[in-house]
């Protein structure tokens, strides 16, 4: 599944940072993301985020599965 990191702000609504990638899976799910990018926010490096910049720079720079 080919996921845009771009569209990924719609899934973190409500999120307060700092934040942990856990929550922002939790977060993420609960807003409707599609299950490959919950998967994908679970496995980036970083274990917390102080903005929405710091995940989206994150998402970017991650391997996308295949």
């Amino acid at each position: 599944m080919d996921l845009n990191p771009d569209d990924a702000h719609q899934y973190f609504e409500g999120v307060d940072y700092p934040t942990t990638k856990e929550a922002l899976s939790s977060a993420a799910k609960y807003n409707g993301a599609p299950d490959a990018m919950v998967d994908r926010i679970r496995t980036l490096d970083r274990a917390e985020f102080s903005s929405s910049e710091d995940v989206m720079e994150e998402l970017h720079a991650s391997p996308q599965s295949t």
